[in-house]
């Protein structure tokens, strides 16, 4: 269901038409419904056999997101993986260095890696997961690869949810 603006010149005494009460109607039905499927295309990963669960919900211009990718047998990382967002949206410049939600790899159920959830380096319309690393007095955020945190196998996972508001 698709978000329409609302009326936003209300004075008193204003009585809302059938339409303007359909079209609130539907923006809470869009805020409250399904979550939309999406297929992200990929950068630096080979999906191979690996699964992917992109999925989304919109209000208007701010999208929430929740992800998976479960490594498969044939899949591969080549470099930090980004994905694109849903429907060809947008984050604003502005959040370049903002964390946007919460991201946690598990390593085939042995081991769980917190990371974060930034934009991507492709003209903000990606983003990608970048993990803490300890290794230093401060923990920091490093990108994943084919070997960070660890070395990628058969049903490990990257898991996700964000949030941002699109430009377009």
């Amino acid at each position: 269901m698709a978000w329409t603006p609302p009326k936003t010149d209300f004075a008193p005494g204003n009585i809302l038409t059938a339409a303007q009460m359909n079209a609130i109607g539907n923006n809470l039905d869009a805020v409250g419904g399904a979550w939309i499927s999406y297929t992200p295309s990929l950068t630096n990963l080979t999906l191979g056999n690996g699964t992917l669960n992109f999925q989304y919900m919109n209000a208007g211009r701010l999208y929430v997101v929740r992800f998976s990718f479960q490594f498969g047998s044939t899949s591969s990382i080549t470099g930090v993986p980004e994905f694109t967002l849903p429907n060809s949206t947008t984050i604003d410049a502005s959040s370049a260095v903002h964390a946007l939600g919460a991201a946690t790899v598990w390593d085939n159920g042995s081991s769980v890696f917190p990371g974060t959830v930034l934009p991507g380096s492709s003209l903000y319309t990606n983003f990608r997961v970048l993990i803490y690393n300890a290794a230093g007095t401060y923990a920091s955020l490093t990108g994943i690869t084919s070997t960070v945190p660890m070395t990628w196998a058969n049903t490990d996972f990257l898991h996700g949810t964000f949030v941002y508001e699109s430009t377009t």
